[in-house]
């Protein structure tokens, strides 16, 4: 039990300190997409444990490697998919992309405020946090988890159109809170 606990914090921490180096950089307000497209299709598409092959098929569009991951584009709404593949070429991970990380921000159209972290408690469920913070989330990584397959462990997001909002880490798409994090 002990080491479960353990294991899963580590890749929420893990997932929380990648998605705070991914968006160090970005400053200023946030803008809404106003793409026709609807801009987490790509995401959308791509479930875990998909081939390689099938994804590609899917998706139809020639990824770009980077660092060890494929990053599959809409170039009509410029949001994709980061994959990551285990050596069977099956998905691990799945992040939603845009080069911009503003507009990824700009996806949520939240109404959150710091002083609701402390309501945000490990356990709850993913309607309980919806409830707090008055909004669905907006997904933007889902990852495998070793531990218990059945339940990924996977990151939402309420963020402000000042960008700052909440990272919560679940066990289990809309289960359990593992992690939460406001972001300023």
């Amino acid at each position: 039990m002990l080491n479960r606990s353990k294991t899963l914090f580590l890749f929420s921490m893990i997932l929380i300190l990648g998605l705070a180096v991914l968006l160090s950089g970005c400053n200023g307000a946030g803008t809404k997409n106003k793409a026709v497209n609807k801009p987490d299709y790509f995401y959308s598409q791509v479930e875990l444990g998909m081939e390689k092959s099938q994804v590609e098929s899917t998706l139809g569009v020639k990824p770009e490697e980077e660092n060890d991951t494929y990053i599959y584009r809409d170039e009509q709404t410029g949001f994709g998919v980061q994959i990551s593949y285990d050596a069977s070429d099956l998905v691990t991970s799945k992040i939603l992309y845009h080069e911009d990380d503003r507009e990824i921000m700009g996806l949520s159209d939240a109404s959150v405020s710091e002083d609701q972290l402390a309501s945000i408690t490990e356990g709850m469920s993913y309607d309980e946090v919806k409830g707090i913070l008055g909004s669905e989330g907006t997904e933007m990584i889902q990852m495998s988890n070793p531990i218990d397959p059945n339940n990924p462990i996977v990151m939402m997001t309420w963020f402000n159109n000042d960008q700052t909002g909440f990272y919560v880490t679940f066990a289990g798409i809309k289960g359990t809170v593992v992690t939460v994090k406001f972001w300023k």
